[in-house]
């Protein structure tokens, strides 16, 4: 992607992927959601689904059936999200980024990112503030009790209610053994468990200074790296 893309251009790209996800949400599951708020920055791109429920999954939720909606979505994300970003890649130039995913079922609501690892570190050390310092501090906390501190942790605002927070080697050993034993997803589903449990209780609000919507966690295990998205608020600039 262009360091400087003009913002109309931005705005356009913002529209087209916004319409293309409800688009393909709405192919693969029956009905789409109400909202796909999409933002854009050279580091980034963060595409927020709002309302999200498909008929068949409410009737699983009814019947208290959590956990299959969350393997339905694995499944489904697993055959979509090549096809995402393929999309993307021909809108724009996103060669080395990676892209992670999550959901919400409680708020329906869930989170596509993508995201460029070395430049997300290159603006970080250029623009660090005081208030990512002590996100980056938080997180680490939580890393702690679930498991280990990660090795590098890189904070970026994508805009006034959107934050990122990359973490790269966490991995702790007993996680790596079921790794290679073929567990990723009772690994994954255990510790998206943990972590946005320990995530709540550490009241990011007060970091942010205003109210915090959602946090999102994903993995990339052959990397050892592991994304949290936070949505809140408009937050002051400090």
């Amino acid at each position: 992607m262009a360091e400087h893309s003009a913002p109309a251009q931005i705005e356009e790209q913002q529209k087209q992927i916004g319409s293309y996800l409800g688009r393909v949400l709405r192919d693969h599951f029956g009905k789409g959601p109400e909202s796909v708020y999409v933002s854009v920055d050279p580091c980034c791109i963060v595409m927020h689904i709002r309302k999200f429920l498909s008929p068949i999954e409410k009737v699983m939720l009814d019947q208290r059936d959590k956990s299959a909606v969350e393997e339905l979505r694995e499944t489904m994300m697993a055959k979509m999200l090549p096809e995402i970003e393929h999309y993307i890649s021909t809108l724009m130039d996103i060669e080395g980024w990676e892209f992670y995913f999550d959901w919400n079922i409680e708020n329906k609501s869930g989170v596509i990112t993508g995201f460029h690892p070395d430049k997300l570190k290159e603006k970080q050390e250029k623009n660090r503030t005081p208030r990512q310092e002590n996100i980056k501090h938080a997180i680490q906390r939580v890393s702690e009790e679930v498991g280990k501190s990660p090795e590098e942790i890189t904070v970026h605002p994508v805009n006034e209610r959107t934050m990122l927070a990359v973490r790269t080697g966490g991995l702790i050993l007993i996680e790596k053994e079921l790794i290679r034993t073929g567990h990723l997803d009772i690994l994954k589903s255990t510790k998206r468990l943990l972590e946005k449990e320990e995530l709540y209780k550490e009241k990011f609000g007060s970091i942010f200074g205003t109210t915090v919507h959602d946090i999102f966690v994903d993995w990339d295990f052959d990397r050892d790296r592991s994304l949290v998205v936070f949505i809140t608020d408009p937050a002051e600039k400090i």
